[in-house]
């Protein structure tokens, strides 16, 4: 009974953004997810950074302009991807490792498939939790 990824629910908090699109355009996005962050993406559905309310507001202290900076110059890059396949215990062992800002998923071409939540998260600590006590 081993539990991948792609057992878990990587479909809420997040919206994905363009790398091109305006930081006006990510606060909007933003705006309309509770808690969550924005992937950006380029044109290949490819994973290039994250943007969460930190880095818009240290871009907004910086008095950008908001329609005209592009979402690729404030997004974090510190962000792990993990492929669906990927054991959960793997994941977490990879996650307390390396700490990074932002766990996505995804496919065998790279493309995204989803973000790996703080609930995820804690989601998957319980699988964890109870796969142990199963001994499983």
């Amino acid at each position: 009974m081993v539990k991948t990824v792609a057992d878990l629910n990587l479909d809420d908090e997040h919206i994905t953004i363009g790398m091109d699109d305006s930081m006006a355009e990510a606060a909007r996005r933003l705006l309309s997810i509770s808690g969550g962050i924005l992937i950006v993406l380029d044109n290949d559905s490819k994973t290039k950074g994250i943007l969460g309310n930190r880095q818009l507001i240290k871009a907004l202290a910086e008095n950008i302009d908001a329609t005209s900076v592009k979402c690729s110059d404030w997004m974090e890059m510190d962000f792990f991807e993990a492929e669906m396949d990927m054991t959960i215990k793997k994941l977490m062992s990879e996650v307390q490792q390396r700490s990074p800002q932002a766990v996505v998923a995804i496919d065998d071409e790279g493309e995204f498939c989803g973000y790996f939540s703080p609930s995820d998260y804690q989601e998957a600590a319980e699988m964890l939790n109870s796969l142990k006590e199963l001994n499983l």
